[in-house]
């Protein structure tokens, strides 16, 4: 498997994120809180760029916290996450899961900061918080729906 890494940086009023490797869920918890706090402070966000150029895989748990991040950024900005040449691996998963058609792409470089503070494995990926983060991703679809129903299911068990 390969090394997964995620990279954060805000300046501007805009939230710079780029993703290398493999991402799973191990990172997931602590970018959640980082972006959900910057979410929280003024002033607002006004865009979201993710660059998944250098990314090979995605797990449904960094899928649907893209889609929570969206639906926030088009709450608070009108606007929606921007990913950036996303690699042909990247593409297929976010078709597969019709997650697609609510982001915007930019097929072309753009400048990243070069400052960016890698996201850390602090906190636990939890039943509740991968529950949290597929139901973004079941309430996209009846395939969806269907394809996460076992998941969902034992997540909701887990958590009683």
């Amino acid at each position: 498997m390969t090394e997964e890494s995620l990279f954060y940086k805000e300046s501007d009023d805009i939230i710079f994120l780029r993703a290398e490797g493999h991402i799973t869920a191990s990172l997931c918890s602590d970018l959640k809180k980082t972006v959900l706090n910057r979410f929280d402070e003024t002033p607002p966000v006004k865009h979201f760029f993710i660059d998944l150029s250098h990314c090979d895989y995605m797990d449904s748990t960094f899928m649907g916290l893209l889609v929570g991040f969206n639906k926030k950024l088009s709450i608070t900005a009108a606007q929606k996450v921007e990913i950036v040449n996303p690699s042909e691996p990247c593409k297929k998963l976010l078709k597969g899961l019709g997650i697609q058609k609510l982001l915007s792409y930019i097929d072309e470089e753009i400048a990243m900061p070069l400052d960016m503070v890698q996201i850390s494995k602090t906190a636990k990926a939890t039943a509740e918080f991968i529950l949290k983060a597929h139901e973004e991703l079941i309430n996209l679809s009846i395939i969806n729906r269907r394809r996460f129903a076992a998941l969902q299911s034992v997540l909701k068990d887990h958590r009683k």
